[in-house]
């Protein structure tokens, strides 16, 4: 029944959800898998006290030491933070018996995270600092850089600026080598808030400019907000309204492209150099 549980459409879901409980108690032969996987169609047809009902029945013991346990573990974490959150120390313990040194670093990316949600930050960080180990060690970039990104958050979530910055840094190196130039282009301009925060001002517009070439490269209007906006602000701090206007201006016409309204706070700066407030 899990496969067929896998597959269904969601009109599909609806009909075995009804079927499933309509009984005086859920079917025996519904493993983790099967149960997790209504659970989520239950919530996409708003039916949340029937999945919370599907969770509860879940024995964990059926989730496995793989990647799909892995999978469902997380599943399992957004709707129960506790369940899921010992689910995955468990899945990590049965995971360090072998020598699947992949698994064991998405393992432990995992459960740092679920920790993260409970604010258990130092649990956070040791599991983090080990799975980034591992990723070294097996020579992963993209891994590698996805591990500072936890870290990065990490860093924000305490108000660490000193090593926030470390990690943002250490994003645009790694993410630079594997030629990802999409996430370099997020990650200079992450870097370039940072740095302002710091008050590195000429790193700062630096790491902004470097980050709006990549968006002007890979028309990413969105991105192009974000780098002209930065720089204006910058250009305000520095008293040079003349800049400040042409990017702001820029930021504006990004934005237009991107067929979304403009955010207050822009529209705000804009009247503010214009002397258009209140108006």
């Amino acid at each position: 029944m899990s496969d067929k549980v896998t597959e269904m459409s969601h009109a599909q879901a609806g009909m075995m959800l009804d079927l499933v409980l309509s009984q005086d108690g859920i079917h025996a032969d519904l493993d983790a898998k099967a149960l997790i996987n209504l659970a989520e169609a239950a919530e996409v047809l708003g039916r949340s006290e029937d999945a919370a009902r599907l969770l509860a029945n879940i024995d964990t013991t059926d989730i496995t030491a793989t990647w799909e346990g892995l999978t469902q573990a997380s599943i399992l974490l957004r709707r129960d933070l506790e369940i899921g959150l010992n689910t995955l120390a468990e899945l990590v313990a049965e995971i360090r018996s072998g020598d699947d040194h992949p698994l064991l670093a998405g393992a432990l990316n995992l459960l740092s995270q679920a920790q993260a949600m409970t604010d258990d930050l130092d649990s956070a960080l040791e599991t983090q600092y080990e799975s980034l180990a591992i990723k070294t060690s097996l020579g992963s970039l993209v891994g590698q850089s996805n591990a500072h990104h936890n870290l990065l958050q990490f860093a924000k979530q305490s108000d660490d600026l000193e090593s926030a910055l470390t990690h943002a840094k250490r994003i645009v190196e790694l993410v630079r080598e594997s030629g990802d130039r999409e996430w370099e282009m997020s990650a200079l301009a992450d870097l370039a808030h940072l740095l302002a925060c710091d008050e590195q001002f000429d790193l700062s517009e630096d790491n902004y400019r470097l980050s709006l070439d990549l968006a002007e490269e890979h028309e990413d209007m969105t991105a192009a907000v974000i780098g002209h906006w930065g720089i204006a602000d910058l250009a305000m701090l520095r008293g040079d309204g003349q800049m400040a206007m042409e990017h702001y201006s820029q930021a504006l016409a990004s934005q237009i492209q991107t067929g979304q309204p403009a955010p207050p706070e822009l529209l705000q700066r804009i009247a503010a150099l214009t002397g258009d407030e209140g108006q």
